[in-house]
């Protein structure tokens, strides 16, 4: 279980100065609810703004479906999808349904995973948040008996309980809310901590203290986090002669020593004008590919790198170089941007400045910093993404086409005919004679199943189409299934839920199978797969019903002061919500 969907939304939309300032405003208690609609999921809060005693109503519609959500505010701010006052909300918004005062008042707690929301190991918070019973048996079991702790660095422990005959590996991390991450594999439901927790909570409250958590901190991550606002780390050489910490209260702070170096993300009026460098003219393509300053005759253009061995296949890089006069395709040698550093964007024309600000998004390390957030236990993460070559498991490829898919849809759907893109080959080194030229589609891929009948056995076919295009998986020309490339043209699936729908499908472009495997995959593969795309059968598979007519319903169902309807048939005992005579499928045997 990783971060609730509100505030995936923030951390997805948000710039890191918009989420800095609008943490800000929510700590500070800027953030005073309004109104709220159960019916309509909407909520109105009215935020202060950090700076100046304005004031500005937040209006978030559809808050329980991460689909629907919308979020508007009566501010002017236009440089983001999101503003640090609609942040802020939405931090309040959580904290309103952490706190079980908004919505549904039955909770059920997962103990793989419960956000324990206290900043030092409390007491009275411990009690509160586990049941008298629990407290009551810890209390008992640390009298006689320990939780054998095995680890304990990085703000994170880990322990073991042996209870009886049964055994419990518990995990307690500081998260990057500087609440508590736990995990354990008991079935408590009713509250978020259970025996077992509680008994490795108390035992290190009382053997080092409330604060033991910040004593077992790294603050090396922390540093390079500073660093990172420069485009440096401690791991490169020489960073100690441009920067140096200072501590204040326990707490590292960053200083610049080095007045040439800048931020990535520069301050309001931009920096100083480059100085156009002349640049000798190149005979050979073949040259490699490394920084460079922006010149105002040069435009930017997106290259899809193969060279990502893991989900999704691919990374997105952007190079710079000098355009010919029609703007379609680049003079001479192209030089890469490093998205991970400060682009100076003087004499930059503004579509390339808004260009370069989504490609940032879908740099690598932004995308690890979304799995990170999004990641139960980020030290975990941290060690899977150098290993490439083992894959990544389910869990974290469904974040990352999570995090990716809709700046992929924007990007596909504003620079089609616009941008200059181009692939970099498998195994092909980063030199302009290897960038190939790419046309990209906005007109997105629907999946599509055809079920035929080969001797004893069933054939299933999965295929995209574009609108009058089939294409076939086994024509995929790279890696990818989450943007295929096809005749040198890549298109992306419609919805992210079209790929997660049939990505087990595409891996082999068919699935044959027995007649005794055929009735368990009709009903549980195909059918629900029937219902939202087009799914072809073999005549012979077939057969038509069309007689008896359903009954219709109109059930009434109360909410609060209010009544609401909806409309549907029944035919035997096969419910379905419809307003109109429409053909539906049913499985039965092996048809």
């Amino acid at each position: 279980m990783g971060l609730s969907h509100l505030l995936k939304f923030v951390y997805n939309n948000g710039t890191d100065e918009v989420i800095r300032r609008g943490k800000k405003i929510h700590a500070i208690g800027y953030v005073e609810f309004v109104e709220h609609d159960e019916l309509l999921g909407s909520v109105t809060f009215r935020v202060k703004d950090d700076n100046y005693t304005t004031f500005y109503k937040v209006h978030i519609q559809q808050y329980k479906d991460p689909r629907a959500l919308s979020v508007r505010c009566s501010c002017p701010y236009n440089l983001g999808d999101i503003c640090r006052h609609e942040t802020a909300a939405l931090f309040q918004l959580q904290e309103l349904l952490d706190k079980n005062i908004l919505g549904d008042k039955s909770i059920v707690y997962h103990q793989r995973h419960t956000v324990v929301k206290m900043k030092t190991i409390d007491l009275k918070s411990i009690r509160m948040l586990s049941s008298p019973e629990s407290c009551e048996t810890a209390e008992k079991f640390l009298r006689t008996q320990k939780a054998n702790i095995i680890q304990a660095k990085d703000e994170r422990v880990e322990a073991s309980l042996d209870i009886g005959k049964d055994h419990f590996p518990v995990v307690i991390q500081k998260n990057e809310e500087r609440n508590f991450d736990t995990s354990c594999k008991c079935e408590e439901e009713s509250h978020p901590l259970c025996v077992h927790k509680t008994i490795l909570l108390l035992q290190l409250l009382n053997a080092f203290g409330p604060n033991y958590f910040d004593s077992i901190r790294n603050w090396e991550k922390e540093k390079n986090k500073l660093l990172e606002a420069y485009g440096y780390s401690m791991n490169d050489e020489g960073w100690d002669k441009k920067f140096e910490f200072t501590y204040k209260d326990g707490k590292p702070f960053l200083r610049v020593l080095d007045p040439s170096v800048k931020r990535i993300a520069p301050p309001v009026g931009g920096m100083p004008k480059p100085k156009p460098v002349e640049q000798a003219k190149v005979e050979e393509n073949n040259v490699a590919a490394e920084t460079m300053t922006v010149l105002n005759d040069q435009k930017i253009g997106i290259v899809f790198n193969a060279h990502h061995k893991t989900f999704p296949g691919f990374a997105i890089e952007a190079v710079n170089g000098e355009v010919s006069d029609g703007g379609d395709r680049f003079l001479g040698k192209v030089e890469k941007l490093d998205l991970a550093k400060f682009i100076p964007t003087e004499g930059m024309a503004e579509e390339d400045q808004t260009l370069l600000q989504g490609l940032r998004k879908m740099h690598l390390g932004e995308i690890n910093k979304y799995v990170s957030r999004n990641s139960p236990f980020s030290g975990i993460w941290e060690n899977i993404i150098h290993q490439e070559e083992d894959g990544l498991p389910a869990d974290t490829e469904a974040l990352i086409a999570e995090y990716l898919y809709p700046k992929l849809k924007k990007l596909f759907v504003e620079q089609e005919n616009k941008a200059l893109f181009f692939r970099l080959p498998t195994g092909k080194s980063f030199t302009t004679g290897h960038l190939l030229p790419v046309r990209i589609s906005a007109s997105p891929m629907v999946p599509a199943l055809r079920v035929e009948k080969e001797g004893e056995n069933f054939v299933v076919h999965c295929k995209a189409m574009v609108n009058e295009l089939d294409i076939d998986p086994a024509d995929n020309e790279w890696a990818s299934d989450l943007v295929i490339l096809y005749d040198n043209c890549l298109y992306l699936w419609d919805k992210v839920e079209d790929f997660e729908a049939v990505r087990h499908l595409l891996e082999e472009g068919k699935t044959i199978l027995t007649p005794e495997d055929w009735p368990a995959f009709l009903q549980k593969q195909v059918m629900p797969l029937a219902r939202q795309y087009k799914v072809d059968f073999e005549k012979s598979r077939v057969k038509e019903v069309g007689k008896g007519e359903p009954k219709i319903r109109r059930p009434l169902r109360k909410r609060a002061n209010t009544w609401s309807s909806r409309r549907s048939s029944h035919t035997r005992a096969t419910r379905y919500v419809t307003m109109k005579r429409t053909p539906s499928s049913f499985p039965k045997r092996n048809r």
